[in-house]
């Protein structure tokens, strides 16, 4: 007997993720057992050009597979063009019908003529055993089949997918959330809502953790290059039903409005939302876009993470914010803006604890002027200050003077630098430590991290 045979059986399977579809078929004819161990093939994986004989190889292997064979993630990342999708198309039933888990499809859109589409098949969209949905980039989910049902899945991301088919009836997006009943984590990156065909509602009973991030930002009142018509899609309004939700990242522009949020479980929001045109706020034209429906429905977040344009817009919009009362850490980038803004949100979070500063040197100006000497922080509760960004310029130490100067309830002062020789760290710690504090229970932490280039 070989020597293989007698190894226990995890590290055969092991053995096995290494082999490629066909090579793993191949091996089941080698003995009993190893066909037995074989039925459970943990991933099969191609990454790499479809014109070639090693994706004819690699679809031969799948298609080789027994039919007693189940396979736990299936990974296709290739450049598409039209000629091989019925190749793909095969290669896709065949691993849906193998009990597949994890999916991956990352299909990289060259079209052959204009107009052209991919679809994806059908059976995408009833596999009964899937748990994770990978799907990018350019595809154009436009139907969905009358049965529709992913009973097991609970994690989707789509990168740069778009769903289109939407009636006022029927909307693609929506049934596809509402038929996939244990969804827990929807990751939807390179998203352009304007562009899709949709009923403009992000609902799900059970989703748990939502992630939205834009990649372009430009201005989309513009044309867009490749619609037909030259014109730009409305972008009116979003809503989000998501009542089980306890984590948001969202970072896209404002619509016009939202005209649901039901966020009432939703614990942590990450916010990178824009509404400039132009260089100009978007308020000196009128009641165009209206975020105080997001911003109320935040209501019961404790962590807030909050970039520059959202910091200035609550200080535009500073006589309709409400208090969070539950907000206790709150993170900060400022780091091209004036600081004054930042003095309206700490006045809205009156029970925070932690303030994290992404980066603290703005530039060569001190921000000190427009702040009347940080007098907000005396009246803040904040035990934990937390600088990522220190570079240990004196307008750096003058503004964390004023800080350790004023919050009297202060414990922790947890500073990151990228200070690269020992003299420099030497007066970095020594130049914080000088420093005079209102609370006699602050320590101060210095973290040196390497210096990126």
């Amino acid at each position: 007997m070989d020597r293989i045979s007698n190894l226990p059986d995890d590290i055969i399977h092991h053995i096995g993720s290494f082999l490629s579809a066909k090579e793993a078929a191949f091996a089941t004819l080698l003995s009993k057992r190893w066909r037995n161990l074989f039925t459970i093939i943990p991933k099969l994986h191609f990454d790499g050009s479809i014109k070639t004989n090693s994706f004819k190889e690699f679809v031969d292997g799948v298609l080789a597979l027994p039919v007693s064979s189940r396979v736990g993630t299936f990974s296709l990342k290739c450049k598409h063009v039209p000629q091989y999708e019925d190749l793909i198309n095969r290669c896709l039933r065949h691993i849906l019908n193998r009990g597949v888990l994890v999916l991956e499809l990352h299909n990289h859109i060259k079209l052959a003529r204009k107009g052209h589409r991919y679809s994806l098949p059908l059976d995408v969209f009833t596999c009964k055993t899937v748990t994770t949905l990978k799907l990018g980039s350019g595809f154009v989910v436009e139907l969905l089949p009358a049965h529709v049902s992913l009973p097991s899945l609970k994690s989707l991301f789509l990168d740069s997918v778009r769903f289109h088919g939407s009636d006022g009836r029927f909307c693609s997006f929506k049934t596809l959330l509402s038929h996939s009943p244990v969804l827990e984590e929807l990751v939807m990156d390179g998203i352009e809502f304007e562009r899709w065909k949709w009923c403009s509602i992000v609902s799900s009973k059970t989703l748990e953790k939502l992630t939205i991030r834009r990649r372009e930002w430009y201005s989309y009142e513009e044309p867009i290059v490749d619609d037909p018509r030259g014109l730009a899609y409305e972008f009116d309004n979003i809503s989000f039903d998501t009542p089980a939700l306890t984590y948001l990242e969202y970072s896209d522009f404002v619509p016009k409005e939202y005209l649901i949020v039901n966020l009432d479980s939703l614990v942590e929001a990450k916010l990178n939302l824009c509404v400039y045109e132009e260089g100009l706020w978007q308020h000196e034209h009128g009641d165009t876009f209206n975020p105080m429906n997001l911003i109320y429905g935040l209501k019961n977040v404790e962590i807030l993470n909050l970039t520059e344009e959202v910091v200035e817009m609550f200080y535009f919009l500073n006589k309709s914010i409400p208090m969070f009362e539950k907000v206790s850490q709150l993170s900060v980038d400022l780091s091209s803006r004036c600081w004054f803004s930042l003095t309206i949100v700490m006045k809205k979070l009156p029970n925070l604890k932690t303030l994290i500063i992404e980066e603290l040197h703005v530039g060569d100006e001190l921000v000190c002027d427009c702040l009347s000497e940080y007098s907000f922080l005396l009246s803040c509760s904040v035990e934990v200050l937390k600088i990522n960004t220190y570079e240990g310029s004196l307008n750096d130490l003058e503004q964390i003077k004023h800080f350790l100067g004023k919050l009297s309830c202060l414990e922790l002062v947890e500073v990151r630098t990228q200070a690269g020789s020992s003299d420099a760290r030497l007066q970095i710690m020594a130049d914080l430590l000088m420093l005079p504090r209102a609370s006699s229970k602050c320590k101060i932490q210095v973290r040196f991290c390497p210096k990126r280039y």
